[in-house]
């Protein structure tokens, strides 16, 4: 609506005080554990043999194995990666270690046979993959009939500016079209997979770190800093670590400003006719 002077210097200044009260009041968003929640209520058996696609570091295979007793096999193109989860993979106790290993992998080359796997874990992974539905295919392949697919992503919404994603995307390694929420819904479609589940986040992983951690804040504080004075962190850290943060902390911003939103997708491969 148009600026009105005498709402916003008399009408509004009567309830400005109850708004911003009301707005302090949580909304009640799920945080990550929600994907756990997801996994178990697909009652999958223990000793299921599960894939976590881009596993990082392995905190999410680890996971898998702890709380449902799966036999997880983490796969990643980054040797880094590789060698830290399996660093960690040491440290664990003996009943988790031997359900968990890990290999090299992509989610459009899984190193699994076909109809072998009861889920696919997939976590911040899709925006990265140049085809996404080269992958969703490669899931359906690896699963058996009427096992799972569970997959959170990030998706740019409307609101984000195409001059903002353009400088996002390339920082963050992201494929500007596996960020596009269609783009998703078609590969899905074209997969062979049925649609069990989609649960739309928003922002509310973002508003959950917020309230429990303050992390939206310290993000936006830190890209403060970052645009106030870049040739200081530039000249510590090198100008292509600087694009990194300034990208990250926009990351983080940006989800809670509506730009980027999370979902979940729950995807099943069907079963033999």
């Amino acid at each position: 609506m148009a600026w009105d002077r005498d709402f916003f210097y008399d009408s509004y200044p009567r309830v400005e005080e109850a708004f911003a009260a009301r707005l302090d009041e949580s909304l009640s968003p799920r945080d990550p554990s929600v994907l756990l929640q997801v996994v178990r209520e697909l009652d999958l058996r223990p000793d299921s043999r599960v894939v976590d696609v881009g596993c990082g570091e392995g905190a999410h295979a680890f996971r898998l194995a702890t709380h449902f007793g799966f036999r997880v096999l983490g796969i990643d193109p980054v040797q880094r990666h590789l060698d830290l989860a399996r660093e960690a993979r040491r440290e664990q106790a003996p009943d988790i270690a031997t359900r968990v290993s890990f290999e090299r992998g992509t989610a459009t080359h899984l190193p699994a046979p076909d109809a072998s796997l009861d889920l696919v874990w997939c976590r911040d992974v899709m925006v990265h993959v140049a085809d996404p539905a080269e992958a969703y295919l490669e899931f359906a392949r690896v699963l058996r009939p009427s096992a799972y697919v569970v997959a959170y992503s990030m998706v740019a919404t409307d609101l984000l500016a195409p001059e903002e994603a353009d400088w996002l995307f390339d920082v963050m390694g992201v494929v500007p079209t596996s960020a596009d929420p269609r783009v998703l819904d078609d590969a899905i479609a074209g997969s062979g997979l049925e649609v069990v589940e989609t649960i739309d986040l928003a922002s509310e992983w973002g508003e959950w770190g917020e309230e429990h951690e303050g992390r939206a804040g310290q993000a936006l504080l830190h890209l403060a800093r970052l645009l106030r004075e870049p040739e200081r962190y530039r000249a510590e850290f090198g100008d292509a670590a600087y694009d990194v943060m300034v990208g990250d902390c926009r990351w983080h911003v940006y989800r809670m400003m509506g730009k980027l939103a999370g979902r979940i997708d729950v995807l099943q491969r069907p079963a033999r006719r």
